[in-house]
């Protein structure tokens, strides 16, 4: 019932914003194409009717369980048109394209906010911050998205403290002069809490994981959100050969310059391409008190770069953007990537590089994160473990295997 509702719904959009098509398929994929990209790097059960018709994944789903309606979106939806087989390939900053609709939406419900009463204001704000959100992603560094996202963030803030929860932006300076924007999530009435550094990978900007860490944060635990490198708001460095934890360490300095966290006991959770970092920030950091890698990318992909193509053309664009390729050329996207795998760095022997309580966990039946190389990504850890919820697609999602990573934490922090 819920599929066919959600067909109805993108059904509607799409005769409302019908254009006609001009360019050949060979400039796009084709809608079958595009429409097993989808199911291959998701899983079939994670895709909505209509999905091979549109360039960015419609997370219906997720930006419902961030405060949006079917309705709301589809109402977006229906006014993004398009010259091209996925109607919003193209994104110009102009009417009837998605930055530009999306941001409209949310700065309406921006303005209205400042017109509510403290809860209903809470709620507009949210609304905001998920809108701007949508309109930001797959984030390929364009003027108007960049906004979009940093006008998320100012309303994500305001919700939650309208909520009663203590959030603020917060700037990470790096080692080359420039800086980092996160978000710290305060615990109330904890003094000096621990900590856990959480990035998203290449398509989930820093405020998409509230719901995943709140139970966190009740449990006493400030948390600390961040993009990847050349995701996001971190867009002004790339995943470099030689750089990759720049921005793990830009936080773990705020938080060590920081009086209110207790620099003693941190975490760090990082997720799809920020794996890549992740692990070697973890191994370079021995005094970390716990490690998450959730659908980590640390090879698989990496040294297969033949299935770039075989991904939705936006996440195999993102990855490509946060590496500084050139994302209209998917087959030279091993050049960069080859050299960051593990297994290419050697990690892959068998040898433990650290003794840090590690959890891996992931769907069994990840295309570009396998099981195979969680289980690798464990060894690593003289206390690594490995953990699979699901069979299907990449990134495991569900309450089960949220609840793990939170118990994870809390046990070991």
């Amino acid at each position: 019932m819920k599929k066919l509702l959600l067909a109805s719904l993108i059904a509607a959009s799409l005769a409302a914003g019908t254009t006609t098509a001009n360019t050949t398929k060979e400039q796009s994929p084709s809608s079958q194409t595009n429409l097993q990209g989808h199911e291959n790097f998701r899983g079939t059960d994670l895709v909505v009717a209509g999905q091979e018709h549109w360039y960015r994944e419609l997370r219906l789903d997720s930006w419902q369980a961030m405060g949006l309606e079917q309705q709301e979106i589809a109402s977006v939806l229906a006014r993004i048109k398009g010259d091209k087989p996925l109607r919003d390939e193209t994104n110009p900053d102009t009417i009837g394209h998605w930055t530009f609709e999306f941001s409209k939406q949310a700065n309406q419900l921006n303005q209205l906010a400042k017109k509510q009463e403290q809860e209903q204001a809470a709620l507009s704000y949210q609304k905001a911050a998920t809108f701007w959100m949508i309109a930001s992603y797959p984030n390929l560094h364009q003027a108007h998205e960049l906004k979009a996202l940093d006008n998320a963030v100012a309303a994500y803030v305001k919700a939650a403290n309208l909520r009663g929860e203590q959030t603020q932006r917060v700037s990470m300076p790096l080692a080359n002069g420039s800086a980092i924007s996160g978000i710290l999530h305060m615990p109330k009435d904890v003094v000096s809490p621990p900590v856990v550094l959480w990035t998203g990978g290449v398509d989930k900007s820093l405020v998409e994981h509230h719901a995943s860490l709140n139970d966190t944060v009740q449990n006493g635990t400030a948390v600390i959100t961040f993009d990847m490198p050349g995701a996001g708001l971190n867009s002004a460095i790339t995943l470099q050969l030689g750089k990759e934890s720049i921005a793990h360490e830009a936080a773990l300095n705020y938080v060590k310059t920081n009086s209110r966290l207790d620099s003693s006991r941190v975490a760090v959770l990082s997720q799809s391409g920020a794996g890549i970092p992740l692990i070697e920030f973890a191994i370079d950091n021995p005094a970390l008190k716990a490690v998450v890698a959730r659908c980590a990318v640390v090879d698989g992909v990496l040294t297969k770069p033949s299935l770039f193509p075989r991904l939705p053309l936006m996440t195999a664009q993102s990855f490509g953007v946060r590496i500084g390729a050139d994302i209209h050329d998917l087959e030279s996207f091993g050049e960069l990537t080859i050299p960051l795998s593990l297994k290419t760095k050697g990690y892959f022997d068998g040898k433990t590089r650290m003794d840090i309580p590690m959890l891996v966990i992931n769907t069994s039946g990840d295309r570009v994160a396998s099981a195979k190389d969680m289980q690798y990504t464990a060894a690593l850890s003289s206390q690594g473990v490995v953990e699979f919820y699901g069979d299907d697609g990449h990134c495991p999602e569900g309450q089960e295997a949220a609840d793990s990573i939170t118990r994870f934490l809390a046990k070991h922090i």
